[in-house]
């Protein structure tokens, strides 16, 4: 063996092992235990014989001579041993600085080595117990703080929908990136191992940072193994935590709030990415370092795929190697990591491929088909040599019969595409809606009394399901009938007229003023001839003058009171009475239909849909206001939403068939009833437009409820098997391809 190898025994669940580490080209090797032995004994002086011996008397296995030379010639080519005909260490150039496919290029930065060894005298703090139980306590305490403010954490991260606080993730993201991996460098030189390599990774165009911690293979205890590995996502987590202190104890208004906010969206999604045991992460190499299984995944995968080929009778060298142990492993892991890669994978290229051709048309196709090359360059090499080799005749035994076996089945394939029909059915949600939908509504204002019906009951057309308080309506209607009395008794003592009493009192009235007027004219006459013969004075002439006036005035009113009772009441005031009787007879019919209207009746037969009605007892509504819905059920109107693109095949009259959430056992059977003129827009843009289809269905039992939702199967007539394969590859090519030109 060469003398600058560095060996590392261990002792692991798999026995003991050998690490060999070339600080040539940076490769290292895993031996078992019979391989480490032997390797121990390469010194150049001792027998293949005697080491082959060796192993069977210490190691109790026996040793094909053969076996072992095979073992010594593989150490050979890997560069592994001295002497003039070993290959010899690879260059002392070191690997490439630039490595991968465009879409995992991996750039090779400097040497760190000397660096971390000045750091780590500056960071020994981070390695006591004093600190791991300080930030551990600060962890516990931020996701305390999570936990209690998490809807106000949800609503400040809104604060970083705009572009300056992107870039400033995007640059905090980066540094924090850089002390994950410093955190890995420095774990791995405080137990003693040499870090010769950082750089960036280039993973689908989304820049990277990495450390070349691979020194750890070399450490004999799985705890500092586990520990050098964990070290990046412990250390992010403890900036993660303390920027949640950070961020709960200032002010929102100030950079450092901020600047906490991002630390913690970004550290937190990436720490929970980061942890993920399924994907190539800090998670995964934790997960294979615990196991003690090294390239669990790859390993994973060939156990996986060996158990696939052994349903056709090939070999399974994996299987036949893994233990019982590695063997569940291989199981459990390969089986979700290879679920969880796929529904990953397919999520990004369905996502990448339909952004790409709806912005880019042709262009994002051809970039699209092209991606997918560069991404599966190696399985598509390997797919199309072993087809290659398959239909090479040189390789394959019989071509000609068996050209011929695949001619026919590609013919009996192709008669079936042509020639075999099948019911197209377009499948659609469909969403539940009653055949009549009636809404008892308040119609006057008031406070709900009492309620006369219950969730689910059924009620006829007129039922009074609610009654409102009505006693301000009833007072006023009294008050309103009482005045009423009074007007049209009013009006009676207007058009009946004066009594024959006041008749008479005014004639009375009359004549008695007549006979002071004759007397008051008889003893005027009288003074006036004695001042004739100066008998008397010419003021007692005046006097009885004045009164005489006096007795003609009051004679005159008497006879204007008898024409006035002789004439009874005038037209305008009878009017105007009767009009106000009429104006109150009004109003008395508006406050009697006012008390009917107290009582809500349903407006059509139906099942009353509105739960908890009993509760609205005591609650005060105005006109219009939602007392009850009354649905009628017995039998129902389906809407199915059928995406523009299926439309075309939709017809009036086609059967249809349903399934309900809430009868996964029972189908509903029904016919195409009407197509909308108009296709609807969905509420969200990146959705496809649809077209409403209805169809009616009897629900007798009341199995359908408004809104239930489910899908639907539209019979839409036989199709060849060709058209059912290929209507939507023809749809794109002819819609969307042609639209790009």
């Amino acid at each position: 063996m060469r003398g600058d190898l560095v060996l590392s025994p261990q002792i692991s669940d798999r026995g003991a092992t050998l690490v060999v580490k070339d600080p040539a080209s940076g490769r290292f090797f895993r031996f078992r235990e019979i391989e480490a032995f032997i390797i121990g004994r390469l010194d150049g002086a001792t027998e293949l014989e005697s080491i082959r011996a060796g192993v069977r008397e210490q190691l109790g296995a026996p040793l094909e001579s053969t076996a072992l030379e095979e073992f010594v010639a593989r150490l050979r080519r890997l560069g592994l041993l001295e002497g003039a005909d070993a290959p010899g260490p690879e260059p002392a150039r070191g690997p490439r600085r630039l490595r991968g496919t465009p879409l995992y290029l991996r750039l090779r930065a400097f040497d760190p080595d000397r660096l971390f060894d000045r750091m780590l005298k500056s960071c020994r703090l981070f390695f006591t117990p004093g600190f791991l139980v300080l930030s551990g306590s600060v962890i516990l305490a931020a996701a305390g703080l999570t936990a209690s403010h998490w809807s106000e954490i949800g609503r400040d991260v809104h604060r970083l929908y705009n572009l300056p606080s992107l870039a400033l993730a995007y640059a905090t993201m980066l540094v924090v990136i850089t002390a994950h991996e410093f955190a890995h460098g420095l774990t791995c030189k405080h137990f003693g191992g040499e870090v010769r390599e950082v750089g960036f990774f280039l993973i689908f165009l989304q820049p990277a940072f990495y450390c070349n911690v691979s020194d750890v293979w070399l450490f004999p205890e799985r705890s500092r193994r586990l520990w050098v590995t964990f070290a990046g996502a412990y250390f992010e987590l403890f900036l993660w935590a303390l920027a949640t202190v950070a961020w709960r104890l200032t002010d929102p208004s100030v950079f450092v709030n901020l600047l906490a906010l991002v630390v913690m969206v970004t550290s937190g999604i990436k720490t929970l990415f980061n942890l993920n045991p399924l994907i190539k992460l800090d998670g995964y190499y934790l997960l294979s370092d615990y196991l003690d299984v090294p390239n669990l995944r790859s390993r994973a995968f060939g156990y996986l795929a060996d158990r696939v080929r052994r349903l056709w009778g090939s070999a399974t060298r994996r299987i036949q190697a893994a233990s019982a142990r590695e063997q569940r492993i291989y199981l459990v892991y390969g089986a979700l990591a290879w679920v969880y890669s796929l529904w990953l994978l397919s999520a990004v290229l369905l996502f990448l491929g339909r952004r790409l051709t709806d912005r880019y048309q042709a262009w994002g196709l051809g970039l699209f088909v092209a991606l997918l090359g560069v991404m599966f360059e190696r399985p598509l090499k390997a797919g199309a040599g072993r087809v290659l080799g398959k239909i090479t005749p040189a390789r394959s035994p019989g071509p000609g019969i068996r050209r011929l076996v695949g001619l026919a089945a590609l013919a009996a394939v192709a008669a079936a595409l042509g020639l075999g029909r099948m019911e197209l059915r377009i499948s659609s949600p469909f969403v539940v809606r009653p055949m009549r939908n009636a809404d008892a509504r308040a119609e006057v204002s008031g406070i709900i009394e009492a309620v006369h019906a219950d969730e689910g009951q059924r009620v006829r057309k007129g039922q009074v399901l609610a009654t409102l308080s009505g006693r301000d309506y009833e007072a006023d209607e009294r008050m309103t009938r009482a005045e009423l009395d009074e007007k049209r008794a009013r009006l009676a003592l207007l058009q009946a007229g004066a009594r024959p009493e006041e008749i008479e009192l005014a004639r009375t009235q009359l004549a008695k003023a007549e006979e002071r007027l004759q007397y008051a004219a008889q003893d005027l006459e009288r003074v006036k001839t004695l001042l004739a013969g100066e008998l008397i004075p010419r003021k007692e002439f005046e006097d009885a003058r004045e009164l005489a006036a006096l007795r003609a005035r009051e004679r005159d009113e008497a006879r204007d009171q008898l024409a006035l009772v002789m004439a009874g009441s005038r037209k305008q005031e009878i009017d105007a009475t009767e009009a106000e009787i009429g104006r109150l007879i009004a109003r008395q019919r508006y406050l009697e239909d006012q008390l009917r209207r107290l009582n809500v009746a349903s407006p059509s037969d139906g099942i009353i849909a509105t739960p908890k009605l009993e509760e609205e007892v005591g609650q005060a509504v105005k006109p219009g206001d939602l007392i009850a819905k009354v649905y009628e059920m017995r039998t129902v109107q389906v809407e199915i939403a059928v995406p523009e693109q299926e439309i075309a095949d939709v017809t009036v009259g086609r059967k249809v068939v349903l399934k309900a959430r809430a009868y996964p056992e029972r189908s509903f059977e029904g016919t195409v009833a009407a197509i909308a003129p108009a296709a609807s827009a969905p509420e969200d843009s990146r959705l496809e437009r649809t077209v409403r289809v209805t169809t009616r269905l009897d629900n007798p039992a009341l199995l359908l409820k408004p809104d239930m939702t489910g899908h639907a199967k539209i019979d839409c007539g036989e199709r060849r098997l060709i058209d059912l394969a290929a209507r939507r590859v023809v749809r794109f090519f002819k819609v969307e391809f042609w639209s790009w030109w």
